[in-house]
């Protein structure tokens, strides 16, 4: 069953037809996008091949104890997980609280609560991952650098050209702003190519500060050297 409106990415996970008709319906007619999943093995198959914004899932499955499953969808996607199920045994409860569930609803779940509880869920995360993508993007007067995306965009809209490792030793300093890096910390952003010793990380940063002086024509060096310790990144993080 799928929506035909864009929205909250659903899997169900239900055995019971009449509560999977019922709670599939609700969501769709909440706006919700939802796919079905009967049993573990389809869930398997469901999660190896979408991604989905939550999982409301059942404890009791006709091919085993859908608990294994919390930990299963933690280990590989960031969905929101809320278990709906008539299972009231407080153990079963505290361990999928445990293994990562976020909600745990007692069934018959009320339609309204239903969507509020999704809704609710799918909005928190949603913010989560949008202060967690903010964080990696850091403004400058004049420039901006994405460590996710690993660009560095000027006021123009023009990028500036790093390599890999300019990049890498970058990513290091704005994370450590205004805090002094050692020199090993910078060795070992470099990675293998370059030769381990405290030169290549001296003329690394030397190509750096270069190209972004270049660009930006601070009077003052963007990357400070902290004699007999390592560098620090002064510029001011707007």
């Amino acid at each position: 069953m799928t929506g035909e409106q864009k929205g909250i990415r659903v899997l169900l996970v239900e055995d019971e037809e009449t509560v999977l008709q019922l709670h599939g319906a609700v969501l769709v007619g909440a706006g919700c996008v939802v796919d079905e999943a009967p049993t573990l093995a389809c869930f398997r198959d469901r999660i190896a091949r979408s991604r989905y914004d939550i999982v409301l899932l059942d404890l009791c499955l006709p091919d085993g104890n859908a608990l294994e499953a919390i930990s299963e969808i933690r280990r590989g996607t960031s969905a929101g997980i809320i278990v709906a199920t008539s299972n009231r045994d407080p153990d079963d409860r505290l361990t999928g609280l445990e293994q990562g569930a976020d909600e745990y609803l007692e069934k018959p779940v009320h339609p309204r609560e239903l969507v509020a509880r999704v809704r609710n869920l799918a909005g928190r995360l949603a913010v989560a991952k949008r202060e967690e993508k903010m964080e990696l993007v850091h403004h400058f007067q004049g420039w901006s650098v994405d460590l996710a995306a690993r660009t560095v965009r000027l006021h123009d809209g023009d990028t500036l050209q790093l390599t890999e490792n300019e990049f890498r030793l970058l990513d290091v300093l704005i994370r450590n702003a205004a805090k002094p890096v050692h020199r090993e910390r910078l060795l070992t952003a470099l990675g293998s190519d370059e030769e381990a010793t405290d030169r290549a990380v001296d003329k690394a940063i030397y190509r750096l500060r270069v190209k972004l002086h270049a660009v930006l024509g601070h009077a003052t060096p963007l990357i400070e050297t902290v004699h007999g310790f390592g560098y620090r990144f002064i510029a001011e993080i707007l």
